[in-house]
């Protein structure tokens, strides 16, 4: 569940750059953007544990972007969640990742269509995450996905991708999904992008972070924008039908 703002409260947006590792250049450029944006890094990636130190000494906000099962045929990086895993199996999982990301305050999905609908994965995974202290946001690969509502369940602070700003790499399609993002946090007060480090995305929020100030939005790390409720029961997954 996202916090509530008060209606005096400027509009909060938060932008996570995901697949951070591959490329050292283009992760250099992430951590260069005149904005707070959040990193999520890939551990097992060759550039990963630099770019995730060099993130927190610029001050940016590290998230592990944690390979999860995928419903295509997709190649998963080492260190991915597989279906059928123990509790204790994910548990060496994130050992791993946060050895390779010491400075990392959350985790997102990376692919993982498979995994977050599932509801058993989830929960071991949720139960993890709460005894270390991490967030989860569901990155909403698969709209049958119950990985927040699991986070939720588990009291793990979480929240959601409402717009994916570069499922097409162009800067029209570029713009206006920025533009529905901030669409959606003056309605509601906040929202939460996903992008990735292409040049086409960088280059677009060079341009436009800058802006935000004057324009009355605020860039906050994703942290600002989740909060962990308290597990319920009867509390019903995106979806179903109560």
């Amino acid at each position: 569940m996202l916090l509530a703002v008060p209606a005096t409260a400027a509009p909060r947006i938060a932008i996570i750059i995901d697949d951070l590792g591959y490329n050292r250049a283009a992760g250099e450029a992430v951590l260069a953007l005149p904005a707070p944006v959040t990193c999520a890094v890939i551990p097992s990636t060759p550039h990963g544990q630099r770019l995730g130190r060099q993130a927190a000494a610029a001050g940016k906000e590290v998230m592990i972007h944690l390979p999860m099962a995928a419903l295509d045929a997709r190649r998963l990086d080492p260190g991915a969640l597989q279906e059928g895993m123990s509790e204790a199996r994910i548990g060496t999982v994130l050992d791993q990742a946060q050895r390779a990301l010491p400075a990392a305050r959350g985790v997102n999905n990376h692919m993982g269509s498979a995994l977050t609908a599932e509801a058993e994965p989830m929960r071991r995974l949720m139960d993890q995450l709460r005894q270390r202290h991490l967030y989860f946001v569901d990155s909403r690969t698969n709209a049958a996905t119950v990985a927040e509502y699991s986070a939720r369940q588990a009291g793990v602070a979480t929240g959601r991708r409402d717009v994916f700003l570069d499922n097409r790499r162009d800067l029209t399609h570029i713009n206006a999904q920025f533009n529905q993002l901030l669409r959606l946090a003056r309605r509601r007060g906040h929202a939460i992008a996903i992008g990735h480090p292409y040049p086409e995305t960088l280059d677009y929020l060079q341009q436009v972070l800058p802006l935000m100030e004057q324009t009355g939005i605020r860039v906050v790390p994703v942290s600002e924008l989740l909060a962990a409720p308290v597990a319920t029961a009867d509390a019903t997954p995106y979806g179903v039908a109560r």
